[in-house]
């Protein structure tokens, strides 16, 4: 898409902020169907570059090879400060999601857990240290949907349930958060496979 290249674009007449039409003219290639700037722009040290830079967030809505689907881009511009006149110098790209994909809900999540089955969202050694049945396994409150392609999603799910943490009888019931990896073949096709990584655990 074009948005992660470094390239070189309009000199501003005088250091400030950079005209939103030329962000916007700068952020623009031949898929891109619309961009949205955020707030104000501002200029700040980068400790990685070693350098002032110039930075706008801003989303783009760009087309994808399905003409009912689009990626919107999010992320920040970022301008060098050169002769007293900012340059475009690239885009940093933080996150990418598809308008016309719908996001799996709450019910979705329960027909998968159906599917696959209660071992394979947990993994084998969360499912091997349970006791008992799981209480709950459902999407999170703030799942996190996060998209990778088209055809591979990454969702929170909560488990709530009891589990081994010792061979003498210790105990302890649990809130486990995992990670979600989803995987198809195509938009229109069932999900086939899934990968699942525990991450936040609260002990209830």
């Amino acid at each position: 898409m074009g948005f992660a290249s470094p390239g070189f674009g309009f000199l501003n007449q005088a250091v400030g902020q950079v005209p939103d039409a030329q962000t916007k003219k700068d952020l623009t290639h031949a898929k891109t169907v619309s961009v949205t700037l955020g707030a104000p722009g501002k200029r700040e040290w980068s400790t990685t570059y070693k350098k002032y830079i110039w930075t706008r967030d801003f989303t783009a809505k760009v087309k994808s090879d399905d003409p009912d689907v689009f990626v919107l881009v999010k992320g920040y511009a970022a301008y060098d400060l050169i002769g007293g006149r900012y340059v475009f110098w690239r885009t940093f790209i933080t996150s990418n999601s598809y308008e016309g994909i719908p996001d799996p809900t709450a019910a979705d999540v329960q027909s998968l857990i159906g599917r696959f089955g209660v071992e394979k969202f947990m993994g084998n050694y969360h499912f091997n240290h349970l006791i008992g049945k799981i209480e709950s396994l459902a999407l999170a409150d703030l799942p996190k949907f996060e998209w990778h392609t088209p055809n591979s999603v990454s969702f929170n799910v909560l488990a709530i349930y009891t589990e081994r943490t010792n061979d003498i009888g210790g105990r302890e019931k649990v809130a486990q958060t995992f990670r979600i990896r989803l995987y198809r073949d195509s938009p229109k096709a069932d999900w086939k496979n899934l990968m699942s990584t525990p991450e936040n655990r609260k002990v209830l």
